[in-house]
């Protein structure tokens, strides 16, 4: 192999590397915080659901606040289903339900789903961790 063939080479590997290490951080690791969009738009919409550190979220509007609802069931840590019709949170893997505010109505789930904290900056809206 010539040396300039092996540069190149080196100089790939390297590059690829860097670009492969940034992919598996990206998809590992955390953000503290994540903007889901214009309040303009979302406002149209009863609710809408996102992903957020790997878990989904729904994402509503109360009144005159916003609320985020984490899906992942306090149980087996299973996704749970929003059922709009009763506005009932359930959990396909052992039938625990909760009430549209995510408190505990039956089945084996310890606690409440998770809240998390989200803003308004103006008029955009931000999950922060």
């Amino acid at each position: 192999m010539k040396r300039r063939n092996f540069m190149h080479n080196c100089l790939y590997l390297g590059v690829g590397t860097v670009v492969l290490s940034q992919v598996v951080a990206c998809s590992l690791f955390d953000v503290k915080e994540l903007n889901v969009g214009m309040v303009a738009e979302i406002a149209q919409k009863t609710y809408f659901i996102t992903t957020f550190n790997r878990k989904d979220v729904l994402i509503r509007k109360v009144g005159e606040t916003w609320e985020a609802i984490s899906l992942i069931c306090s149980h087996k840590k299973c996704t749970v289903e929003y059922k709009a019709d009763n506005e009932q949170f359930v959990c396909p893997c052992h039938d625990g339900v909760y009430d549209k505010n995510g408190k505990v109505l039956s089945g084996p789930p310890p606690k409440a789903l998770n809240r998390i904290n989200i803003e308004d900056r103006n008029g955009s809206l931000w999950l922060v961790a």
